[in-house]
């Protein structure tokens, strides 16, 4: 079973791909999705999705954990231009059957670190240790937020909210995707949300 993990972003959209192996969760991929900052809104979002359907052809990821999008006072137009290119990513999703689990940064920092908080430098020090790696290797932080976010959703998938990774036991790729989409139906069923409200997302992120 394989997660991509995405951090949306019509500058930079961060993408990894991260799989369960013996002890220890193994990132088998990272990079960046740049579309040239030159060209049109038009042009940035399809060159985005052909970066993007060109990694789903190449892993074949089982299932997807997505950074949400808020609403950010302070840049509206920011958050706008974020919403675009994440459009983008889902459509592209879609069209190849991927299951998508979007996950909200606080929520992910929370799972990585116990705090909601947590700055993007302490989630790069807890994905090297989650995953082994001796240091970020050259990683961006778009890289290292896409690391945390396949975790994070490998752990809600997997293992019911716990870390570290640890095993492939718990079910194959069938079984992945049929946890995904149960939890997607949940979340869309109001007799089935939970009472308990989630963390407020972070407005710097």
């Amino acid at each position: 079973m394989r997660a991509l993990g995405i951090d949306p972003g019509l500058v930079r959209s961060g993408w990894a791909i991260v799989e369960p192996l013996g002890g220890r969760s193994v990132v088998l991929a990272h990079g960046v999705i740049a579309p040239p900052t030159d060209a049109s809104l038009p042009a940035r979002l399809a060159d985005g999705a052909a970066k993007l359907r060109a990694v789903v052809a190449e892993f074949h990821p089982t299932f997807v954990a997505l950074e949400e999008v808020f609403t950010a006072p302070q840049h509206p137009r920011s958050a706008l231009l974020m919403a675009h290119m994440r459009g983008v990513i889902c459509l592209v999703l879609e069209e190849a059957g991927i299951p998508i689990l979007p996950l909200t940064a606080t929520t992910v920092k929370q799972r990585l670190t116990s705090s909601g908080h947590a700055s993007k430098e302490q989630v790069q020090k807890m994905v090297m240790r989650l995953t082994g790696m001796s240091s970020s290797a050259g990683m961006k932080l778009d890289e290292t937020d896409a690391v945390a976010l396949a975790l994070a959703g490998l752990s809600q998938t997997v293992l019911g909210d716990q870390f570290p990774i640890v095993s492939t036991r718990s079910g194959g790729a069938a079984a992945i995707r049929e946890r995904v989409n149960e939890l997607l139906r949940s979340s869309a069923d109001p007799k089935r949300r939970r009472t308990t409200q989630p963390p407020a997302p972070d407005p710097h992120v």
